[in-house]
């Protein structure tokens, strides 16, 4: 897994995480996460609006609250393709300690589908 560095926006609920050597240069928005991908189209960036909502319901037994990710300590990412799906892990490493394991995936067309190519 690769440090990104993050940014928490308390008064807006947005989580930023980003690549401190990739920049983006197209950004794609599904729901409330807009993911960031840079020339060789690598993940280079996430934001994830309603931040404490979202996670908590993608984390099973935890509530993430604000207070939490405004003391967030690190952030770790690795992202892979595995056919056309990017697979996404997100590692948040809180104030207590405590480790928070995020995991996202989401389409990722790279190919023409079969079924309008024929």
């Amino acid at each position: 897994m690769q440090e990104f560095k993050f940014d928490y926006d308390k008064e807006n609920n947005d989580l930023f995480i980003y690549s401190g050597k990739r920049k983006s240069t197209a950004s794609v928005e599904l729901g409330d996460i807009v993911f960031d991908f840079d020339s060789k189209k690598s993940l280079s960036g996430i934001e994830i609006m309603n931040a404490t909502k979202y996670l908590s319901a993608l984390i099973s037994g935890y509530k993430v609250s604000k207070s939490a990710l405004a003391n967030l300590l690190s952030c770790q990412v690795e992202s892979k393709m595995i056919n056309n799906f990017l697979v996404i892990k997100i590692m948040l490493v809180m104030k207590e300690e405590k480790q928070i394991p995020v995991n996202l995936t989401v389409p990722r067309i790279t190919n023409p589908s079969p079924a309008i190519a024929s």
